[in-house]
């Protein structure tokens, strides 16, 4: 998109750009399957008891071709080749699996049908009501799967699944129980296909999280510690949210127990007696371990939902990554270490997050971690090396939220999509996988070049693209990380290139951006990098942005060390939410002069957006105009609560540049000193020293042994150098 500035003020136009994950939308339509028999409920005492089933139901004939409903977990370590040879020679993951739904599957029990051959889904509830359509792999996430639906309306569509031999687990736009006109939500859910049906394999101590839902659309969570005995014959329970207790501890006035029986279709009965009590629930056998599962309504609650998932008690804490959903819509991977948590998610609105908490013990139960134990929002967490999940702590801020992840495996948490700043007018998507050195690179009309990366034996910490792109003498196509972002250069195509050329240029990508305007106040410097057709440089500009800390006004000032006031600013701008989560529009009289991001990069926050527009010392009777060019802003928060003079750490670095370099450097207080590698091999380097400039010590003036001129930026992460021409006109750094 193109604009025509005024000023150097404004310099910006908008680039409205979603941040999107493959299969959005769509749909086949609801049709017709074969009935499920209805089931009889059993009873509750009211939501403090163990929430029940829906009760036993009888497995009918739909998908009778795989015949995988009667499956049974006859020895503790299920042969996934069993199901192969139900299948008769078809795909292994075809078959029925069993629905156990966050929202309580509006009280039916229902069916999820896959057939991997013609990719295709049917769900079936016990009323006889289905709807069908098709599935297609993620490319971004393999082995991640989009439910098509019609019931599909976000900007995103979250409703996705992963599969284990035993079980599908992921989230699906189910029926929101009581609404009226019926209405469709996206929430978690976990569909088994093989269960224990040896009452000795019951045995064994489990923690149970579980979520309720009601009528008058209030929600809590509950946390349940139990414990089966007696060769699956008697279940205890512990019914105290605050604080848990391990068994040994529970008070005898909350303890219940119950006997256990074998009902029809996998199902098993507890009753007790006092207080008279009978419950339902079925234990499933999914990589390998036990997972209970109850879930639905009841005949003496018929307002109340319930969703149930057990897992063993079980202390280990080892780095473990899982894949799925929340009951908020979100779709994403949690990487859990022994203290350490961090989730990385999209909204279906298309916000993408990343999200570390620290874990911390309860002491016993030793299989439940609490979650963001110093924070105001706080959960629960169990996993083993099946599912892992968490719940927010009951009757506080976070109750009713639940996860439901399948395990992955151990994960590098870098792995997934950024958002890509390029230095030649464009915003384009990284996909990168650590684990299996691939990566994708989409620019804006869905252009992709995928490739591999290997790191540099030479320079730990540096990874180099491999790409046909690549034509120099020495590839300079090598990037770093940091917490959120991915900094290097890239073969991009030149800006206004004719015909289409390739050079390595600098980039920034982030995959976490500030979505509530309040996370946004504070002071920008703000640096304006810009080039021309060819990779031609072109004057850039600098400024300082001050948000107010409601994060609804933005005023664009000249740089200085004082307040950005009223009467020495540019320009005032209201800040409103763009068309996407994450971007803000910055408005003049109803006219957009900036859309920006604030991301956040490795405890820093960082303003940028890349755009095309023209230049404005071009003029009208020019034989170039109008001259277009590209534009990144980035601008670097001020730090608070620094005393006089500034914040301006020492840090080392890598550093590319616009001239395709790449190379290492260092600044400090007095010195900014780069060494580096050109394309065609040969090595440079530039010492400058350092003073402060334009009555802002934040930013600085370099220079070097003939009196020209660079300027600095830097916040401890991000560094940030334009250089006058001819000299390479913007070097990008991110900080060892």
């Amino acid at each position: 998109m193109k604009c025509t500035p005024s000023s150097p003020a404004t310099l910006l136009c908008a680039a409205l750009l979603c941040i999107s994950l493959v299969g959005c939308g769509g749909g086949n339509g609801d049709g017709a399957a074969s009935p499920v028999a209805n089931s009889a409920l059993p009873k509750s005492d009211g939501g403090r008891a163990l929430q029940k089933d829906a009760g036993p139901s009888q497995p009918t004939g739909e998908e009778s071709a795989s015949s995988l409903t009667t499956l049974q977990a006859a020895s503790m370590r299920f042969d996934p080749t069993v199901v192969a040879a139900h299948l008769n020679g078809q795909d292994p993951r075809n078959g029925v699996y069993y629905v156990y739904a966050a929202d309580g599957t509006n009280g039916t029990r229902q069916k999820l049908g896959i057939n991997f051959d013609t990719r295709s889904y049917t769900l079936t509830d016990s009323r006889g009501q289905a709807t069908s359509g098709n599935f297609s792999e993620d490319p971004a996430e393999p082995g991640t799967y989009v439910f098509a639906s019609n019931r599909i309306t976000s900007t995103v569509n979250t409703a996705r699944f992963r599969l284990t031999p035993d079980a599908v687990v992921g989230a699906f736009p189910f029926e929101k129980p009581w609404s009226n006109p019926v209405a469709y939500q996206v929430m978690p859910f976990v569909a088994p296909r093989t269960f224990v049906t040896d009452p000795a394999q019951l045995d064994g101590t489990y923690n149970g999280f579980g979520i309720i839902r009601n009528s008058d659309g209030s929600s809590d969570s509950q946390v349940l510690p139990m414990r089966i005995t007696g060769h699956g014959t008697t279940l205890e329970t512990c019914f105290d949210n605050d604080p848990i207790f391990g068994f040994e501890y529970c008070p005898s006035g909350s303890k219940r127990t119950y006997a256990i029986t074998a009902s029809t279709d996998f199902a098993w009965t507890g009753t007790s007696s006092s207080p008279t009590d009978a419950l339902q629930f079925r234990m499933a056998r999914i990589g390998g371990q036990n997972i209970w599962l109850s879930g639905g309504n009841t005949d003496t609650t018929p307002n109340t939902r319930v969703f149930q998932v057990g897992l063993k008690n079980a202390a280990d804490w080892s780095t473990t990554r899982y894949i799925g959903a929340s009951t908020e819509g979100s779709w994403g991977a949690n990487v859990f270490d022994v203290w350490n948590s961090m989730r990385t998610a999209v909204t279906p609105e298309g916000a993408a997050s990343e999200l570390s908490l620290p874990l911390s013990s309860i002491g016993k139960p030793q299989g439940i971690r609490l979650l963001n134990s110093p924070g105001t929002k706080r959960y629960y967490e169990i996993h083993n090396n099946a599912l892992s999940v968490v719940v927010g702590l009951p009757a506080s801020n976070t109750r009713g939220y639940m996860e439901v992840n399948l395990f992955k495996d151990s994960w590098d948490a870098r792995n997934g999509r950024y958002t890509v700043f390029a230095t030649n007018g464009t915003e384009q998507t990284l996909d990168i996988d650590f684990d299996k050195k691939l990566y994708t690179m989409t620019a804006p009309g869905g252009d992709a070049i995928t490739g591999t990366f290997s790191e540099d034996a030479n320079d730990p910490g540096t990874y180099v693209f491999a790409n046909e792109r690549i034509t120099t003498a020495w590839n300079t196509a090598r990037f770093r990380t940091a917490s959120g972002a991915i900094v290097g250069g890239f073969p991009f195509a030149l800006f206004k290139s004719d015909p289409v050329a390739y050079a390595v240029q600098p980039f920034i990508a982030a995959r976490s951006f500030v979505t509530n305007r309040s996370e946004l106040a504070g002071t920008y410097d703000v640096i304006v990098a810009a080039g021309g057709s060819n990779n031609l440089t072109h004057p850039g500009a600098y400024w300082q942005f001050y948000i107010d800390a409601a994060g609804t006004v933005a005023r664009q000032c000249p740089p200085t060390t004082s307040a950005c006031l009223p009467t020495v600013s540019l320009s005032d701008y209201a800040i409103s939410a763009g068309v996407s989560p994450g971007i803000w529009l910055l408005t003049q009289n109803g006219k957009t002069h900036f859309a920006v991001r604030v991301a956040h990069i490795n405890g820093r926050r960082v303003m940028l957006q890349i755009s095309e527009s023209y230049s404005p010392y071009v003029a009208p009777s020019s034989p170039l105009f109008p001259y277009p060019i590209w534009i990144l802003m980035t601008g670097l928060q001020q730090p608070t609560g620094v005393t006089f003079p500034v914040y301006w750490p020492a840090m080392r670095m890598h550093v590319t540049s616009t001239g395709g370099t790449f190379g290492t450097a260092y600044v400090d207080a007095s010195r900014y000193a780069t060494s580096y590698s050109r394309p065609d091999g040969t090595p440079g380097s530039l010492t400058l020293e350092m003073q402060n400039a334009l009555g802002n010590f934040q930013v600085r003036e370099g220079t070097d042994s003939t009196g020209k001129k660079y300027q600095l930026a830097q916040n401890g992460v991000i560094a940030l150098m334009q250089a006058a021409p001819p000299f390479d006109n913007l070097h990008i750094g991110l900080a060892d």
